[in-house]
Protein backbone atom coordinates (compact mmCIF):
# COMPACT_ATOMS: atom_id res chain seq x y z
CA UNK A 1 0.00 0.00 0.00
CA UNK A 2 1.11 3.92 -0.22
CA UNK A 3 0.77 5.88 2.44
CA UNK A 4 1.60 9.71 3.40
CA UNK A 5 3.02 11.25 6.31
CA UNK A 6 5.14 13.95 7.38
CA UNK A 7 4.90 15.97 4.02
CA UNK A 8 6.47 12.51 2.39
CA UNK A 9 5.22 9.46 0.76
CA UNK A 10 5.92 6.02 1.49
CA UNK A 11 5.06 2.27 -0.04
CA UNK A 12 4.58 -0.45 2.56
CA UNK A 13 5.35 -3.64 1.12
CA UNK A 14 4.46 -7.10 2.27
CA UNK A 15 7.19 -8.03 4.33
CA UNK A 16 7.00 -5.15 6.53
CA UNK A 17 8.96 -2.42 5.05
CA UNK A 18 8.31 1.31 4.54
CA UNK A 19 10.18 3.02 1.59
CA UNK A 20 10.40 6.69 0.78
CA UNK A 21 9.17 7.25 -2.58
CA UNK A 22 9.74 10.51 -4.85
CA UNK A 23 5.99 11.61 -5.87
CA UNK A 24 3.10 12.51 -3.83
CA UNK A 25 -0.28 10.25 -3.54
CA UNK A 26 -1.86 12.38 -5.86
CA UNK A 27 0.14 11.75 -8.81
CA UNK A 28 -0.29 7.67 -7.64
CA UNK A 29 -3.43 7.41 -7.64
CA UNK A 30 -3.82 9.07 -11.32
CA UNK A 31 -1.29 6.20 -12.40
CA UNK A 32 -2.11 3.21 -10.88
CA UNK A 33 -4.69 0.70 -12.08
CA UNK A 34 -8.27 1.56 -10.51
CA UNK A 35 -8.78 -2.10 -10.66
CA UNK A 36 -6.14 -2.63 -8.46
CA UNK A 37 -5.55 0.21 -6.12
CA UNK A 38 -7.83 2.84 -4.67
CA UNK A 39 -7.71 5.46 -1.63
CA UNK A 40 -9.44 5.43 0.51
CA UNK A 41 -8.66 8.56 2.33
CA UNK A 42 -6.54 11.73 2.16
CA UNK A 43 -3.78 9.73 3.92
CA UNK A 44 -3.72 5.64 2.30
CA UNK A 45 -4.03 4.27 -1.30
CA UNK A 46 -4.49 0.39 -0.67
CA UNK A 47 -4.20 -2.30 -3.04
CA UNK A 48 -7.32 -5.27 -3.19
CA UNK A 49 -5.24 -8.10 -2.56
CA UNK A 50 -4.11 -6.53 0.59
CA UNK A 51 -7.45 -6.35 2.19
CA UNK A 52 -7.10 -9.16 5.56
CA UNK A 53 -10.64 -7.96 6.71
CA UNK A 54 -13.24 -5.01 6.61
CA UNK A 55 -14.94 -3.90 9.90
CA UNK A 56 -17.95 -1.68 10.66
CA UNK A 57 -16.15 1.52 12.26
CA UNK A 58 -17.20 4.62 13.94
CA UNK A 59 -19.76 7.39 12.06
CA UNK A 60 -20.62 5.10 9.22
CA UNK A 61 -16.89 4.64 8.67
CA UNK A 62 -14.91 1.46 7.31
CA UNK A 63 -11.59 -0.16 8.70
CA UNK A 64 -9.28 -1.91 6.88
CA UNK A 65 -7.14 -4.38 8.20
CA UNK A 66 -4.15 -5.47 6.21
CA UNK A 67 -2.05 -8.28 6.90
CA UNK A 68 1.42 -6.15 7.67
CA UNK A 69 0.40 -2.42 8.66
CA UNK A 70 0.09 -2.39 12.12
CA UNK A 71 0.98 1.72 12.93
CA UNK A 72 -2.21 3.17 12.29
CA UNK A 73 -5.72 2.25 11.96
CA UNK A 74 -6.47 2.30 8.43
CA UNK A 75 -9.89 3.94 7.93
CA UNK A 76 -11.70 4.71 4.72
CA UNK A 77 -13.49 7.94 4.94
CA UNK A 78 -16.77 8.91 4.74
CA UNK A 79 -16.85 10.49 2.02
CA UNK A 80 -15.33 7.42 -0.04
CA UNK A 81 -17.25 3.97 1.66
CA UNK A 82 -19.84 4.03 -1.30
CA UNK A 83 -17.42 4.01 -3.82
CA UNK A 84 -14.78 1.83 -1.97
CA UNK A 85 -18.07 -0.73 -1.48
CA UNK A 86 -19.02 -0.85 -4.91
CA UNK A 87 -15.45 -1.08 -5.90
CA UNK A 88 -14.84 -4.19 -3.90
CA UNK A 89 -18.19 -5.58 -5.15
Amino acid sequence: MFFSENKGTYIHTFDNRNYLIETTLEVLEQELDSKNFFRISRKFIIPLKAIKEIVVYSNSRLKINLPSYVVDEVIVSREKVLDFKNWIA
